[in-house]
């Protein structure tokens, strides 16, 4: 082979042949080839059946085939015997299950480590104070009149919260407008800065409650005494009716508290839902109205807080601060809800403390008890011609409104009493809430307190049950928090199990109230707006025996007392 020159210039490629020794050729790579194949796979059906069936039996019997005289004998003593002890047997039977349904819970995880709460909504229509400057907000969106939320509410279906804004360091006259908000948290497109509806009144809104079965009914009460309903679901002006400010027989002062109540006679006379309610108010100036809300010319009945003076052949008013009504417990029909619960006392325009005063609760029928800067507790029912007293208003006549007290010995608080609440489970049982920092069970049935809570050294002004869970409740405090009690708890009952500091600014909770259909959602008022908190299941899901561990407190004279021996016999 002729040589190749380096560059390859002279020679023709197809004369010229490069060899490249290879560097694998001598390398033989094995390779092996397997199969293997299943056997075919058998498939085989068997039956069986059984034969024939055939039942015997058997009986021995005295030799002659009767029975003595003896084993009669013998027989009718044991069927005695056990007629004599059937009672005592049952009893116990019936004792120990229930012992054992209400212990059951204390054996749980009731104890382990609380759960906590998240706040998945705040709402406000107002800018905040650090952008109160904010050139882009609108005159509306600015809180110059410090407005502070006074009231919450929740409608019928639990999608709409709404909140009155308004002040409670007004003295005198009220020159400060207020305003009702509404946000419905099922819409997609909600804004928590832009409520759905915005109601401006000329004078604070001091309270506000939407109706029982009407989703879109609301009504209002003004820091001048002024009554209003509001139908959210009306195109342009919502208003529905307002009482009338020329009235002789009218509320003076602001409206505390708003409640919606049955009433058998307007569910006959009307047949709907809607008119089957009528509005009962509570005033700073000791008075209990009962409106027709769809007739808000004049009241159809009232009543005025008097109690007696020790040492004195007189009796005073003093103005209410709270008031709850007694429910009947679940499962009885919604006719049959009358009596309330109250405290009152002597309370300033702007709802400060004022010396003397009762809280109290209420019997059956019409019963009510108001709450107001006073300390004590007082019992009332109500009673009353409806037509008698509507035509002597509408005459323009003078009358003279009688007291609903009925008792007022209870043991009073060492504050005044702003929060009352009914046990919509036991009937006889309420809570009430001071400036004494303490929260108390009563029973109205006793005097003396079943329960003495003190979450906190600030002031209480709200304190509401769980619509769901009997043994639980909620406080709400001066110091910006909101306390959750659970007396399911095995230990330290005395102690909140959850607690919610609502603003991180030692701001105080004027307002709260759990959701009447969603049992994790509660909404809690303070200076800086609406909170919108999601609870822990273990607040929320009703445990077993709970209603019969509340029916024990409800007879117990001592809660705490009772624990300790409930707890001593379960280490036995």
């Amino acid at each position: 082979m002729a040589p190749v020159p380096p560059d390859f210039e002279d020679t023709a490629p197809g004369d010229a042949r490069v060899d490249v020794g290879s560097t694998w050729r001598g390398q033989i790579v094995n390779s092996n080839t397997v199969g293997t194949e299943t056997h075919p796979l058998k498939v085989g059906e068997v039956s069986t059946q059984t034969g024939s069936k055939e039942t015997n039996g058997t009986q021995t019997d005295q030799e002659g085939g009767t029975a003595s005289s003896n084993t009669k004998v013998q027989t009718a003593a044991l069927a005695s015997f056990v007629k004599s002890v059937e009672g005592m047997v049952q009893s116990e039977l019936t004792k120990a299950m229930e012992e054992a349904e209400v212990l059951e819970p204390f054996t749980r995880a009731a104890d382990d480590e609380q759960e906590p709460a998240t706040c998945i909504y705040y709402l406000s229509p107002f800018q905040p104070d650090d952008t109160a400057a904010d050139l882009n907000a609108t005159s509306s969106q600015l809180n110059k009149h410090r407005l502070v939320v006074t009231c919450v509410s929740w409608s019928c279906t639990g999608q709409t919260i709404g909140a009155a804004f308004g002040r409670y360091d007004v003295e005198g006259w009220c020159t400060y407008p207020g305003a009702l908000c509404t946000w419905n948290l099922g819409r997609e497109t909600m804004s928590t800065s832009r409520p759905d509806h915005r109601i401006d009144t000329d004078t604070c809104l001091m309270s506000c409650a939407f109706h029982p079965a009407h989703p879109a009914l609301v009504a209002g009460g003004t820091f001048n005494g002024e009554l209003y309903v509001w139908d959210l679901s009306l195109e342009g002006d919502p208003q529905r009716g307002r009482s009338d400010v020329l009235l002789d027989v009218r509320h003076m002062e602001p409206i505390i508290n708003i409640t919606w109540q049955y009433s058998l006679t307007d569910a006959a006379r009307y047949g709907t839902k809607d008119k089957s309610y009528r509005l009962v108010t509570l005033g700073a100036d000791g008075k209990v109205l009962t409106w027709m809300w769809h007739k808000l010319e004049a009241p159809i009945f009232g009543y005025q807080l008097l109690f007696p003076q020790p040492g004195i052949d007189r009796r005073f008013v003093w103005g209410g601060a709270c008031m709850a009504f007694q429910r009947e417990p679940r499962g009885a029909s919604a006719g049959q809800h009358g009596g309330s619960a109250a405290g009152s006392g002597a309370a300033s325009a702007n709802g400060k403390d004022a010396k003397g005063g009762k809280d109290g609760k209420g019997g059956k029928g019409g019963a009510k008890d108001v709450g107001s800067g006073g300390s004590g507790v007082a019992a009332g029912e109500a009673a009353g011609t409806f037509l008698e007293f509507s035509r002597a208003v509408a005459a323009g006549e003078r009358i003279e409104l009688r007291t609903p007290v009925r008792e007022a010995g209870y043991q009073t608080h060492a504050g005044a009493v702003f929060g009352l609440d009914c046990s919509p489970f036991q009937r006889e049982l309420f809570l009430s809430s001071s400036t004494d920092g303490s929260v108390r069970l009563y029973s109205s049935l006793k005097m003396q307190p079943l329960l003495s809570l003190e979450p906190t050294s600030s002031y209480l002004f709200a304190v509401h049950w769980s619509p769901f869970r009997p043994m639980v409740f909620a406080a709400a405090a001066a110091d910006g928090c909101v306390y959750v009690y659970d007396l399911m708890r095995r230990h330290e009952v005395i102690r909140p199990v959850l607690t919610l500091d609502t603003n991180g600014m030692r701001k105080p909770v004027y307002a709260l109230a759990f959701n009447p259909r969603k049992p994790d959602m509660l909404a809690t008022g303070d200076p800086t707006g609406i909170q919108i908190w999601r609870l822990p299941s273990s607040l929320t899901a009703v445990r077993r025996g709970e209603e019969a561990a509340l029916r024990k407190v409800a007879m117990a004279e001592d809660v705490i007392e009772m624990r300790r021996e409930e707890r001593e016999r379960g280490h036995h």
